[in-house]
Protein backbone atom coordinates (compact mmCIF):
# COMPACT_ATOMS: atom_id res chain seq x y z
CA UNK A 1 0.00 0.00 0.00
CA UNK A 2 1.34 3.45 -0.95
CA UNK A 3 1.89 5.72 2.03
CA UNK A 4 0.94 9.36 1.54
CA UNK A 5 1.96 12.46 3.42
CA UNK A 6 0.11 13.03 6.66
CA UNK A 7 -1.09 16.48 7.75
CA UNK A 8 1.74 19.02 7.57
CA UNK A 9 2.36 22.27 9.38
CA UNK A 10 2.40 24.77 6.52
CA UNK A 11 3.09 28.50 6.46
CA UNK A 12 1.91 30.59 3.52
CA UNK A 13 3.63 33.96 3.20
CA UNK A 14 1.47 36.44 1.29
CA UNK A 15 -2.26 36.99 1.14
CA UNK A 16 -2.66 37.59 -2.58
CA UNK A 17 -4.35 35.49 -5.25
CA UNK A 18 -1.94 32.53 -5.19
CA UNK A 19 -1.40 32.60 -1.43
CA UNK A 20 -5.07 32.67 -0.46
CA UNK A 21 -6.02 29.98 -2.98
CA UNK A 22 -3.17 27.73 -1.85
CA UNK A 23 -3.92 28.22 1.84
CA UNK A 24 -7.60 27.40 1.37
CA UNK A 25 -6.97 24.30 -0.74
CA UNK A 26 -4.25 22.99 1.57
CA UNK A 27 -6.22 23.62 4.76
CA UNK A 28 -9.28 21.88 3.38
CA UNK A 29 -7.25 18.77 2.53
CA UNK A 30 -6.26 18.40 6.18
CA UNK A 31 -3.02 20.36 6.55
CA UNK A 32 -2.48 22.82 9.39
CA UNK A 33 -2.06 26.09 7.53
CA UNK A 34 -1.18 29.57 8.77
CA UNK A 35 -1.10 32.57 6.42
CA UNK A 36 1.22 35.48 7.21
CA UNK A 37 0.47 38.89 5.72
CA UNK A 38 2.52 42.05 6.21
CA UNK A 39 -0.46 44.40 6.05
CA UNK A 40 -2.60 44.79 9.16
CA UNK A 41 -5.63 44.67 6.91
CA UNK A 42 -5.09 42.42 3.85
CA UNK A 43 -5.84 44.30 0.66
CA UNK A 44 -5.59 43.85 -3.11
CA UNK A 45 -2.81 45.51 -5.08
CA UNK A 46 -3.17 46.05 -8.82
CA UNK A 47 -5.58 46.73 -11.64
CA UNK A 48 -8.50 44.82 -13.06
CA UNK A 49 -7.45 41.47 -14.48
CA UNK A 50 -8.59 38.87 -16.97
CA UNK A 51 -9.51 35.45 -15.62
CA UNK A 52 -8.80 32.78 -18.21
CA UNK A 53 -10.42 29.32 -18.45
CA UNK A 54 -7.51 27.99 -16.37
CA UNK A 55 -8.04 30.38 -13.48
CA UNK A 56 -11.81 29.95 -13.67
CA UNK A 57 -11.37 26.18 -13.36
CA UNK A 58 -9.58 26.61 -10.02
CA UNK A 59 -12.25 29.05 -8.84
CA UNK A 60 -14.88 26.41 -9.68
CA UNK A 61 -13.10 23.98 -7.38
CA UNK A 62 -13.25 26.64 -4.68
CA UNK A 63 -16.93 27.25 -5.35
CA UNK A 64 -16.25 30.83 -6.46
CA UNK A 65 -16.64 30.76 -10.25
CA UNK A 66 -20.29 31.85 -10.40
CA UNK A 67 -19.64 34.71 -7.99
CA UNK A 68 -16.58 35.79 -9.99
CA UNK A 69 -18.57 35.82 -13.22
CA UNK A 70 -21.32 37.84 -11.55
CA UNK A 71 -18.78 40.32 -10.15
CA UNK A 72 -17.11 40.90 -13.52
CA UNK A 73 -17.80 40.87 -17.24
CA UNK A 74 -17.71 37.97 -19.69
CA UNK A 75 -14.94 38.49 -22.21
CA UNK A 76 -15.18 36.83 -25.62
CA UNK A 77 -11.69 37.61 -26.85
CA UNK A 78 -8.97 40.12 -27.58
CA UNK A 79 -8.91 42.84 -30.22
CA UNK A 80 -5.88 45.06 -30.86
CA UNK A 81 -5.62 47.74 -33.54
CA UNK A 82 -3.20 50.43 -34.55
CA UNK A 83 -4.12 54.10 -34.36
CA UNK A 84 -5.00 53.85 -38.05
CA UNK A 85 -7.45 51.01 -37.43
CA UNK A 86 -5.28 48.18 -38.77
CA UNK A 87 -6.01 44.89 -36.99
CA UNK A 88 -2.99 43.31 -35.32
CA UNK A 89 -4.77 40.87 -33.00
CA UNK A 90 -8.25 39.44 -33.28
CA UNK A 91 -8.70 36.33 -31.13
CA UNK A 92 -11.82 34.63 -29.77
CA UNK A 93 -12.22 31.99 -27.08
CA UNK A 94 -15.01 30.50 -29.18
CA UNK A 95 -12.39 29.32 -31.69
CA UNK A 96 -11.29 26.86 -28.99
CA UNK A 97 -14.79 25.95 -27.81
CA UNK A 98 -18.20 27.62 -28.36
CA UNK A 99 -18.79 27.82 -24.59
CA UNK A 100 -15.37 29.17 -23.60
CA UNK A 101 -14.90 32.69 -22.27
CA UNK A 102 -12.78 34.80 -19.97
CA UNK A 103 -13.88 37.16 -17.20
CA UNK A 104 -12.72 40.72 -16.69
CA UNK A 105 -12.90 41.40 -12.97
CA UNK A 106 -11.73 44.09 -10.56
CA UNK A 107 -8.78 42.75 -8.60
CA UNK A 108 -10.52 43.90 -5.42
CA UNK A 109 -13.56 41.75 -6.26
CA UNK A 110 -11.42 38.66 -6.84
CA UNK A 111 -9.49 39.39 -3.65
CA UNK A 112 -12.69 39.69 -1.63
CA UNK A 113 -13.99 36.37 -2.98
CA UNK A 114 -10.77 34.55 -2.16
CA UNK A 115 -10.44 36.27 1.22
CA UNK A 116 -13.97 35.38 2.25
CA UNK A 117 -13.30 31.79 1.19
CA UNK A 118 -10.04 31.73 3.16
CA UNK A 119 -11.76 32.95 6.32
CA UNK A 120 -14.30 30.12 6.02
CA UNK A 121 -11.53 27.52 5.73
CA UNK A 122 -9.61 25.95 8.66
CA UNK A 123 -6.54 28.09 7.79
CA UNK A 124 -5.38 30.69 10.31
CA UNK A 125 -4.51 34.25 9.26
CA UNK A 126 -1.83 36.34 10.98
CA UNK A 127 -1.68 39.97 9.86
CA UNK A 128 0.85 42.71 10.45
CA UNK A 129 3.68 40.16 10.10
CA UNK A 130 6.36 41.27 7.63
CA UNK A 131 8.28 38.07 6.90
CA UNK A 132 11.79 38.80 5.63
CA UNK A 133 13.75 35.60 6.21
CA UNK A 134 13.62 31.89 6.91
CA UNK A 135 15.84 30.26 9.53
CA UNK A 136 15.75 26.53 8.71
CA UNK A 137 12.07 25.80 9.42
CA UNK A 138 11.11 29.09 11.10
CA UNK A 139 9.83 32.34 9.65
CA UNK A 140 11.56 35.53 10.76
CA UNK A 141 9.80 38.90 10.85
CA UNK A 142 11.48 42.26 10.22
CA UNK A 143 10.98 42.88 13.96
CA UNK A 144 12.94 39.72 14.77
CA UNK A 145 9.88 37.73 15.88
CA UNK A 146 9.95 34.07 14.86
CA UNK A 147 7.20 31.66 13.86
CA UNK A 148 7.35 27.91 13.45
CA UNK A 149 8.61 25.30 13.03
CA UNK A 150 6.95 24.39 9.74
CA UNK A 151 7.24 21.35 7.50
CA UNK A 152 6.61 23.48 4.41
CA UNK A 153 6.76 27.22 3.75
CA UNK A 154 4.93 28.50 0.69
CA UNK A 155 6.34 31.85 -0.47
CA UNK A 156 3.58 33.72 -2.30
CA UNK A 157 4.78 37.25 -1.57
CA UNK A 158 4.59 38.59 -5.12
CA UNK A 159 6.90 39.62 -7.93
CA UNK A 160 8.97 41.80 -5.59
CA UNK A 161 9.30 38.89 -3.12
CA UNK A 162 11.43 39.64 -0.06
CA UNK A 163 11.92 35.92 0.58
CA UNK A 164 13.16 35.30 -2.96
CA UNK A 165 15.65 38.15 -2.61
CA UNK A 166 16.85 36.70 0.71
CA UNK A 167 16.91 32.98 -0.12
CA UNK A 168 17.75 33.15 -3.83
CA UNK A 169 19.90 36.29 -4.14
CA UNK A 170 21.23 35.26 -7.55
CA UNK A 171 17.80 34.58 -9.09
CA UNK A 172 16.98 36.60 -12.20
CA UNK A 173 14.22 39.11 -11.47
CA UNK A 174 14.92 42.32 -13.42
CA UNK A 175 12.29 45.05 -13.55
CA UNK A 176 10.89 45.61 -17.03
CA UNK A 177 11.90 48.97 -18.50
CA UNK A 178 8.23 49.72 -19.16
CA UNK A 179 5.25 49.63 -16.83
CA UNK A 180 1.89 51.40 -16.91
CA UNK A 181 -0.56 53.69 -15.22
CA UNK A 182 -4.05 52.36 -14.71
CA UNK A 183 -7.42 53.35 -13.37
CA UNK A 184 -11.03 52.26 -13.47
CA UNK A 185 -13.68 54.46 -15.05
CA UNK A 186 -17.31 54.33 -16.22
CA UNK A 187 -17.63 53.00 -19.75
CA UNK A 188 -19.11 56.24 -21.10
CA UNK A 189 -18.35 55.24 -24.70
CA UNK A 190 -19.94 51.78 -24.56
CA UNK A 191 -16.69 50.16 -25.65
CA UNK A 192 -17.17 47.22 -23.29
CA UNK A 193 -20.49 46.26 -24.88
CA UNK A 194 -18.67 44.01 -27.35
CA UNK A 195 -17.31 41.92 -24.48
CA UNK A 196 -13.70 42.20 -25.64
CA UNK A 197 -10.39 43.23 -24.16
CA UNK A 198 -9.56 46.01 -26.61
CA UNK A 199 -6.21 47.70 -27.25
CA UNK A 200 -4.91 50.53 -29.37
CA UNK A 201 -1.24 51.00 -30.25
CA UNK A 202 0.95 53.41 -32.14
CA UNK A 203 4.41 52.03 -32.74
CA UNK A 204 5.98 50.49 -29.66
CA UNK A 205 5.77 53.58 -27.44
CA UNK A 206 2.02 54.16 -27.19
CA UNK A 207 -0.33 51.45 -26.01
CA UNK A 208 -3.72 51.69 -24.32
CA UNK A 209 -6.00 48.89 -23.20
CA UNK A 210 -9.63 48.85 -22.07
CA UNK A 211 -10.83 45.80 -20.13
CA UNK A 212 -14.53 45.55 -19.26
CA UNK A 213 -14.85 44.55 -15.60
CA UNK A 214 -18.62 44.54 -15.21
CA UNK A 215 -21.24 46.93 -13.87
CA UNK A 216 -20.63 49.44 -16.64
CA UNK A 217 -16.96 49.97 -15.88
CA UNK A 218 -13.66 49.41 -17.62
CA UNK A 219 -10.07 49.32 -16.42
CA UNK A 220 -7.76 51.55 -18.46
CA UNK A 221 -4.11 50.63 -18.98
CA UNK A 222 -1.62 53.12 -20.41
CA UNK A 223 1.94 52.03 -21.16
CA UNK A 224 4.76 54.20 -19.78
CA UNK A 225 8.55 53.87 -19.46
CA UNK A 226 9.94 53.23 -16.00
CA UNK A 227 11.78 56.55 -15.92
CA UNK A 228 8.38 58.30 -15.96
CA UNK A 229 6.87 56.07 -13.27
CA UNK A 230 9.12 56.88 -10.34
CA UNK A 231 7.31 57.96 -7.18
CA UNK A 232 8.98 61.33 -7.42
CA UNK A 233 7.59 61.85 -10.92
CA UNK A 234 4.31 63.66 -11.44
CA UNK A 235 1.94 62.17 -14.01
CA UNK A 236 0.73 64.97 -16.28
CA UNK A 237 -2.86 63.82 -16.70
CA UNK A 238 -3.77 66.63 -19.09
CA UNK A 239 -0.93 65.63 -21.44
CA UNK A 240 -2.01 61.99 -21.07
CA UNK A 241 -5.61 62.91 -21.89
CA UNK A 242 -4.57 64.67 -25.09
CA UNK A 243 -2.31 61.84 -26.24
CA UNK A 244 -4.76 59.08 -25.33
CA UNK A 245 -7.75 60.68 -27.03
CA UNK A 246 -5.67 61.28 -30.15
CA UNK A 247 -4.66 57.61 -30.14
CA UNK A 248 -8.21 56.37 -29.54
CA UNK A 249 -10.85 59.05 -30.28
CA UNK A 250 -13.71 56.62 -29.67
CA UNK A 251 -12.59 56.26 -26.04
CA UNK A 252 -12.42 60.03 -25.40
CA UNK A 253 -15.39 60.16 -22.96
CA UNK A 254 -13.76 57.46 -20.81
CA UNK A 255 -10.34 59.11 -20.89
CA UNK A 256 -11.77 62.56 -20.17
CA UNK A 257 -13.60 61.24 -17.11
CA UNK A 258 -10.52 59.38 -15.85
CA UNK A 259 -8.25 62.42 -16.31
CA UNK A 260 -10.71 64.66 -14.49
CA UNK A 261 -11.00 62.18 -11.60
CA UNK A 262 -7.20 62.04 -11.34
CA UNK A 263 -7.22 58.70 -9.55
CA UNK A 264 -4.49 56.78 -11.38
CA UNK A 265 -2.08 54.19 -10.01
CA UNK A 266 1.33 53.04 -11.23
CA UNK A 267 2.36 49.47 -11.92
CA UNK A 268 5.78 47.95 -12.54
CA UNK A 269 6.64 44.38 -13.47
CA UNK A 270 9.48 41.92 -13.07
CA UNK A 271 10.66 39.09 -15.28
CA UNK A 272 11.21 36.38 -12.68
CA UNK A 273 13.07 33.23 -13.75
CA UNK A 274 14.05 30.72 -11.06
CA UNK A 275 16.34 27.78 -11.82
CA UNK A 276 14.39 25.79 -9.22
CA UNK A 277 11.17 26.44 -7.34
CA UNK A 278 12.29 25.68 -3.81
CA UNK A 279 15.02 26.59 -1.33
CA UNK A 280 14.95 23.74 1.17
CA UNK A 281 11.43 23.60 2.64
CA UNK A 282 10.47 26.93 1.03
CA UNK A 283 8.45 26.61 -2.19
CA UNK A 284 7.84 29.70 -4.34
CA UNK A 285 4.55 30.09 -6.19
CA UNK A 286 2.70 32.82 -8.09
CA UNK A 287 4.52 35.96 -9.15
CA UNK A 288 7.24 35.24 -6.58
CA UNK A 289 8.21 32.26 -8.74
CA UNK A 290 7.40 33.45 -12.25
CA UNK A 291 6.47 37.12 -12.51
CA UNK A 292 6.02 38.29 -16.10
CA UNK A 293 5.00 41.36 -18.04
CA UNK A 294 1.20 41.69 -18.35
CA UNK A 295 1.16 41.24 -22.13
CA UNK A 296 -0.48 37.81 -22.01
CA UNK A 297 -2.71 38.48 -18.99
CA UNK A 298 -1.71 35.27 -17.21
CA UNK A 299 -0.36 36.31 -13.79
CA UNK A 300 -3.36 35.55 -11.58
CA UNK A 301 -4.24 32.47 -13.61
CA UNK A 302 -0.76 30.96 -13.28
CA UNK A 303 -0.90 31.62 -9.54
CA UNK A 304 -4.27 29.90 -9.18
CA UNK A 305 -2.97 26.91 -11.13
CA UNK A 306 0.12 26.78 -8.88
CA UNK A 307 -2.17 26.56 -5.85
CA UNK A 308 -4.26 23.74 -7.32
CA UNK A 309 -1.28 21.68 -8.48
CA UNK A 310 0.49 22.10 -5.13
CA UNK A 311 -2.54 20.80 -3.22
CA UNK A 312 -2.79 17.82 -5.59
CA UNK A 313 0.94 17.09 -5.38
CA UNK A 314 0.87 17.01 -1.57
CA UNK A 315 -2.20 14.78 -1.61
CA UNK A 316 -0.62 12.22 -3.94
CA UNK A 317 3.03 12.09 -2.79
CA UNK A 318 4.72 9.87 -0.18
CA UNK A 319 7.06 12.63 1.02
CA UNK A 320 7.81 16.31 0.58
CA UNK A 321 10.60 15.81 -1.95
CA UNK A 322 8.34 13.69 -4.14
CA UNK A 323 5.63 16.36 -3.86
CA UNK A 324 8.07 19.07 -4.97
CA UNK A 325 9.15 16.96 -7.95
CA UNK A 326 5.54 16.29 -8.98
CA UNK A 327 4.68 19.93 -8.60
CA UNK A 328 7.61 21.07 -10.75
CA UNK A 329 6.96 18.40 -13.37
CA UNK A 330 3.46 19.79 -13.92
CA UNK A 331 4.19 23.50 -13.55
CA UNK A 332 7.52 23.96 -15.31
CA UNK A 333 6.28 23.45 -18.92
CA UNK A 334 3.38 25.97 -18.88
CA UNK A 335 5.25 28.49 -16.76
CA UNK A 336 8.33 28.30 -18.99
CA UNK A 337 6.15 28.80 -22.07
CA UNK A 338 4.23 31.80 -20.73
CA UNK A 339 7.29 33.42 -19.21
CA UNK A 340 9.20 33.07 -22.50
CA UNK A 341 6.30 34.07 -24.73
CA UNK A 342 5.50 37.14 -22.63
CA UNK A 343 9.15 38.17 -22.53
CA UNK A 344 9.52 37.80 -26.30
CA UNK A 345 6.26 39.61 -27.05
CA UNK A 346 6.76 42.60 -24.74
CA UNK A 347 9.26 44.60 -26.89
CA UNK A 348 6.80 44.49 -29.81
CA UNK A 349 4.38 46.52 -27.68
CA UNK A 350 6.53 48.31 -25.11
CA UNK A 351 9.99 49.43 -26.18
CA UNK A 352 11.92 52.09 -28.08
CA UNK A 353 12.59 49.69 -30.95
CA UNK A 354 10.42 51.16 -33.70
CA UNK A 355 11.20 48.41 -36.27
CA UNK A 356 9.54 45.86 -33.97
CA UNK A 357 6.33 47.86 -34.20
CA UNK A 358 6.52 47.84 -38.00
CA UNK A 359 7.08 44.06 -37.97
CA UNK A 360 4.20 43.53 -35.51
CA UNK A 361 1.80 45.60 -37.61
CA UNK A 362 2.76 43.74 -40.78
CA UNK A 363 2.73 40.18 -39.44
CA UNK A 364 0.41 39.70 -36.47
CA UNK A 365 -2.88 40.60 -38.15
CA UNK A 366 -2.40 38.18 -41.08
CA UNK A 367 -1.12 35.52 -38.66
CA UNK A 368 -4.48 35.58 -36.87
CA UNK A 369 -6.08 34.40 -40.11
CA UNK A 370 -3.87 31.31 -40.52
CA UNK A 371 -5.82 28.39 -38.95
CA UNK A 372 -2.93 26.67 -37.13
CA UNK A 373 -1.40 29.92 -35.91
CA UNK A 374 -4.80 31.28 -34.88
CA UNK A 375 -5.40 28.19 -32.74
CA UNK A 376 -2.00 28.53 -31.12
CA UNK A 377 -2.53 32.23 -30.42
CA UNK A 378 -6.03 31.58 -29.07
CA UNK A 379 -4.86 28.83 -26.73
CA UNK A 380 -2.05 31.11 -25.58
CA UNK A 381 -4.63 33.74 -24.66
CA UNK A 382 -6.76 31.13 -22.88
CA UNK A 383 -3.84 29.93 -20.75
CA UNK A 384 -4.11 26.32 -21.92
CA UNK A 385 -0.67 25.90 -23.47
CA UNK A 386 2.11 23.93 -21.81
CA UNK A 387 4.69 24.29 -24.56
CA UNK A 388 5.32 25.76 -27.99
CA UNK A 389 3.87 22.65 -29.63
CA UNK A 390 1.24 21.47 -27.17
CA UNK A 391 -1.88 22.61 -25.35
CA UNK A 392 -4.61 21.05 -23.24
CA UNK A 393 -7.97 20.92 -25.08
CA UNK A 394 -10.94 22.41 -23.27
CA UNK A 395 -13.56 19.96 -22.05
CA UNK A 396 -16.97 19.32 -23.57
CA UNK A 397 -18.40 22.09 -21.37
CA UNK A 398 -15.82 24.62 -22.58
CA UNK A 399 -14.00 24.53 -19.21
CA UNK A 400 -10.35 23.76 -18.61
CA UNK A 401 -9.88 20.17 -17.31
CA UNK A 402 -7.69 20.60 -14.23
CA UNK A 403 -6.74 16.95 -13.95
CA UNK A 404 -5.97 16.36 -17.62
Amino acid sequence: MTKFLGPLDIAVVGCGVAGQAAATLLAETGHRVTVYERFTQPQPVGAGLLLQPTGLAVLRKLGLAHAAIAAGARIGGLEARTHRGRSILDLRYADLHPLAFGVGIPRAALFDLLHGRLLKSPAKLVTGAEIVDVDKTHLVEASGARHGPFDLIVAADGAHSALRARLMPHARAPIYPWGCIWTTAPDLAGIGAAGLLRQRVRGTRLMMGLLPIGHGKVTIYWSMPMRALGRSKTIDLEAWRRTATALWPEAAPIVDHAAAAGDVARATYRHVALTHWNAGPVLFIGDAAHGTSPQLGQGANLGLMDAWVLAKALADAPDLLAAFLRFERRRVPPVRYYRSASHLLTPFFQSRLAPLGWLRDAVMGPACLVPGLRTMMGSTLAGTRHGWLSATPLGDDGCFPLDA
